[in-house]
């Protein structure tokens, strides 16, 4: 696991209170806790981790862990 994806989890998490187990699964309205301000919290932290100011679109796009990954990446060049 690199030290990116190690911090992405610990975002994770931690804003979400769950298990790293349990991130794949993880989607926004879908997962306890992952409402509005939930997902407020987990953008502002991911661009605190990453020292990154994402776009408004990026954040809307952000729906699930998975995705997460994919625009950190795509859209910030963030290697997992």
């Amino acid at each position: 696991m690199t030290d990116n994806l190690k911090k992405y989890n610990e975002v994770f998490c931690n804003i979400f209170e769950v298990r790293e187990d349990d991130l794949e699964n993880m989607k926004l309205k879908e997962s306890a806790n992952w409402d509005s301000v939930g997902h407020i919290n987990l953008i502002s932290s991911l661009e605190e981790t990453f020292d990154i100011n994402m776009e408004p679109e990026d954040m809307f796009e952000i729906t699930s862990y998975s995705d997460g990954l994919l625009v950190l990446h795509n859209q910030y060049n963030i290697e997992f």
